[in-house]
């Protein structure tokens, strides 16, 4: 499936470029993160939690790009196929655009059908990118906004 998100950031392009290259600044404010180390330079280990006690992990590389603009990835291992490309364009002095395009395969049928069904990939990557650019531009709390058609999948509040 294929993803593309993008987000504006109130930051030099440079600026913008360091803080998110620097994962262990803002891996905190991750909410559905369960696991994102950074092994080498090149190398994340990630892992994500979804709805029915899915377990999404991979290890992400970096991939050579011919822009300094851009960032490339894919994954080696794990349950999640993925390939992608974040790209920084200066849209303003203070003002970034950053641009996340993601293609991935769940390799489990049953949570790929229910991933085509309900996208809860999407939902949980859309709250993850919201998290982090709440992080930049100083808001005290992380946006958690649930995902549509599945809190039928979430436990019940006693």
């Amino acid at each position: 499936m294929l993803l593309q998100k993008t987000l504006h950031m109130s930051q030099s392009l440079a600026e913008c470029k360091a803080r998110l290259a620097t994962i262990h600044s803002y891996r905190r404010q991750f909410l559905m993160v369960t696991k994102a180390t950074v092994t080498s330079s090149k190398t994340v280990d990630f892992s994500f939690r979804g709805p029915l006690s899915f377990q999404g992990r991979t290890v992400l590389l970096a991939v050579d790009s011919e822009s300094p603009d851009q960032f490339a990835f894919e994954s080696v291992g794990g349950n999640i196929d993925l390939m992608g490309l974040v790209d920084f364009a200066e849209i303003r002095p203070n003002c970034t655009e950053v641009t996340l395009a993601a293609h991935y395969e769940i390799k489990n049928k049953l949570f790929a059908w229910l991933d085509r069904r309900f996208h809860f990939v999407d939902a949980i990557l859309t709250s993850e990118l919201r998290s982090i650019r709440a992080h930049f531009e100083g808001i005290a709390m992380p946006y958690l906004e649930p995902a549509p058609g599945l809190p039928m999948f979430e436990a019940a509040a006693a």
